[in-house]
């Protein structure tokens, strides 16, 4: 079930009907129901393996918070981690791994003969993980208790706003929310609906005409295409992906917020980044927070001599680029946003080179290594990506004009970070709008998705992770 179709607009609308007329436990009730409906819209089987996530954290969760010894508590959580981690990596790593020990026995000279498992995704299996993992985690780490409510808490791990492709909620910023009582706001309700609207124009609009006009059929065969046209299907990507991720995160904090809950923010305008520090401090703020706590800092953090800081940054990429895909291209992504982040800590601390980091140069280091690594990140093999970096330097071949549609979305990319900027500058600006200019903005909105939309919406790029 898409966002951006007719059924699930139907079937939120339900939703909300029947929600706000409940109370609040039977508001519960409702959101577990409606959740695990919007997942078996997808595929009924895989509901289970949400269900085994449930209970196998409740469960140890309770039984961490109780544990009489250092022991118990380790031994719980050790169950946590091998089932949440297990399924994960059968489904969406076993392959990739039998592939890969393939490839290394020959490459040694041996011929190993492996199976391929015919195993298909789950969709949003990569966040529901996380997210349920997050609560064994911080109550071992002591900070946390355990929810009292199964109901309660399979209806935050399944909360189908977020479900399929985040934010990444943690269960400290969500479970209290279900505990307290809560109350029809309209002004919540409108920020909700605008946030929704905003994030639905990101994709069908913005994410999807690029991806149909430009993208697609550039990085489906980059060696037919002239240097222009790699440049221009190199920014519409950059354009594309955060639209397109940034958009459902939208749409889910919109959909949260006409529901009484408040979502943590997932994007904060990248692209305006001066370093690739500042990038993960603003792409996928969820994910960069949740390695952050539980692979960075455990792994040591900042503590101990530069050098291991740098190599606690660059694993801590590595492993994030792994969660992006079974694919070395994934890794290989993750670890060059890695030496990234090294080069500029080396710089940080050479006061000759500090200037590199700051005002114009800076954010143009930054997107142009951004840039280059989304190109690997879309690019299905190595070669595919090899071919098209070489021909960002010239080469001739087919051309595909930008014609206006493309040039206004690649603007309205820019006008939403220089809106950005502005509100980085002042955080109360979004509140002095009059709502007349609201308004008009939203009709504005809808009258060009309605004009401007391709027939046929695109699944999200996330969804695959």
């Amino acid at each position: 079930m898409n966002f951006v179709s007719i059924q699930f607009a139907a079937f939120f609308v339900a939703v909300l009907v029947v929600y706000w007329s409940l109370p609040r436990r039977a508001q519960h009730v409702l959101l577990l129901l409606a959740s695990y409906l919007f997942y078996a819209a997808w595929d009924w089987r895989f509901l289970s393996l949400i269900v085994v996530s449930t209970l196998v954290d409740f469960l140890s969760g309770s039984r961490i918070h109780n544990a009489s010894s250092a022991k118990r508590k380790r031994l719980w959580l050790g169950l946590s981690l091998l089932v949440n981690l297990g399924i994960l990596g059968y489904f969406k790593y076993a392959n990739f791994f039998l592939e890969s020990l393939q490839a290394l026995a020959f490459s040694a000279g041996w011929h190993l003969s492996v199976p391929t498992l015919q195993i298909i995704l789950p969709v949003g299996i990569s966040f529901y993980t996380f997210q349920t993992l997050s609560y064994s985690l911080d109550i071992y780490l002591g900070r946390l208790t355990p929810s009292r409510s199964i109901i309660e808490f399979g209806a935050f791990v399944a909360f189908f706003p977020q479900l399929v492709a985040g934010p990444i909620v943690r269960a400290r910023e969500f479970l209290f929310q279900l505990e307290e009582r809560r109350r029809f706001d309209p002004a919540q309700f409108e920020r909700g609906a605008i946030r929704f609207l905003t994030g639905f124009f990101k994709k069908a609009v913005i994410a999807d005409n690029l991806a149909i006009m430009v993208v697609d059929p550039v990085f489906a065969a980059p060696g037919d295409y002239g240097t222009g046209t790699l440049w221009l299907a190199a920014v519409a990507y950059s354009v594309q992906i955060y639209a397109d991720f940034s958009g459902y995160s939208s749409m889910a904090i919109g959909c949260a917020a006409m529901l009484g809950f408040d979502l943590p923010e997932n994007f904060r305008f990248p692209y305006l980044a001066r370093d690739f520090s500042d990038f993960w401090r603003r792409w996928h703020m969820t994910m960069s927070r949740f390695f952050r706590d539980y692979v960075y800092i455990p792994l040591g953090g900042s503590h101990g001599s530069a050098w291991r800081t740098r190599s606690n940054l660059a694993a801590t990429t590595v492993v994030s680029g792994l969660w992006h895909g079974a694919s070395w291209t994934f890794v290989v992504w993750g670890g060059l946003h890695g030496v990234f982040i090294m080069v500029t800590h080396v710089l940080r601390s050479d006061g000759r080179s500090r200037g590199l980091l700051g005002g114009g140069i800076g954010w143009m280091l930054t997107f142009m290594g951004v840039l280059f690594a989304w190109i690997l990140f879309r690019s299905p093999t190595f070669g595919d990506a090899a071919v098209f970096l070489d021909g960002l330097w010239g080469r001739e071949g087919t051309v595909i004009a930008p014609t206006p549609l493309i040039l206004v979305l690649l603007a309205a990319a820019v006008v939403d970070h220089l809106a950005g900027l502005a509100l980085e500058r002042a955080p109360d600006l979004s509140a002095r709008i009059p709502p007349p200019l609201k308004a008009a903005w939203c009709v504005g909105l809808i009258v060009f998705a309605y004009h401007a939309m391709p027939r046929a919406a695109n699944p999200f790029i996330y969804f695959q992770f």
